[in-house]
């Protein structure tokens, strides 16, 4: 006489998904925004549906359904997850201007981790719990900005200045990855060769561009570095 097993799933049955065992990750709103993040960065925002994310998640789409209401709900799950990533900048008030450097340097790479962040906040509804984690780490900015002397309008302007260019310039490295990657060919010049040779024997058609080849940025780190200064140069300014 055989004896059937105390626990688990008879032999040569699979395990129903959707119901981890005792031990396993219990499935929350943060790893299924994580889910969504890692979703997004190996297909695209558009690829994300409910069924991939049980599928990377190892449960039933039932499962995701009960901890999220729909794709939309998701993607704000993922935005908030994102904006715990945000990197807290540390203010030396002796050495104001490194760190500053060192926060558009992290908030860079904290766009690049995410590329596609900004067209999720674009195209999904966002609740209240988003808007919150937004605006908690725009304080601490904010904090930051004053704490090195900039009056209360001067750090508004600071912010949308530091936002704006970090965001804009991570967004357009993600628009020439993906333009270099459907076309390598024709791909946006990033350094001085690029550029020499996009525009050797275009001296009658674009004589100026032609002229300042030479002298641009050599690379993509150069170029923001180039928009970091300019930033410091603008502090400077309203410090005086």
């Amino acid at each position: 006489m055989s004896v059937a097993p105390s626990s688990g799933p008879p032999p040569g049955t699979a395990r129903r998904r959707g119901r981890p065992p005792k031990g396993e990750p219990v499935l929350t709103r943060e790893r299924i925004g994580r889910a969504v993040l890692d979703e997004v960065s190996a297909h695209g925002a558009d690829r994300v549906t409910m069924r991939s994310l049980a599928a990377r998640l190892d449960v039933t789409p039932r499962a995701v359904y009960k901890v999220v209401r729909d794709r939309d709900d998701a993607l704000a799950a993922a935005v908030v997850v994102a904006q715990r990533d945000w990197p807290a900048p540390r203010l030396d008030p002796a050495h104001a201007e490194a760190d500053l450097t060192t926060f558009c340097q992290q908030l860079r790479t904290w766009y690049r981790r995410h590329p596609v962040l900004l067209r999720i906040v674009a195209s999904t509804p966002m609740d209240d719990e988003v808007r919150a984690a937004a605006m908690r780490n725009m304080d601490v900015l904010a904090g930051f900005l004053l704490g090195t002397g900039l009056t209360p309008a001067d750090a508004a302007r600071a912010c949308d200045l530091i936002i704006g260019t970090v965001s804009g310039f991570a967004e357009l490295e993600e628009w020439e990855a993906r333009a270099g990657a459907a076309d390598p060919q024709h791909a946006p010049a990033e350094d001085t060769a690029a550029m020499a040779a996009f525009t050797a024997g275009s001296a009658d058609d674009l004589p100026h561009l032609r002229r300042i080849a030479p002298a641009a940025a050599s690379d993509v780190d150069d170029r923001f570095a180039d928009r970091v200064e300019m930033l410091l140069l603008w502090v400077r300014s309203r410090l005086r």
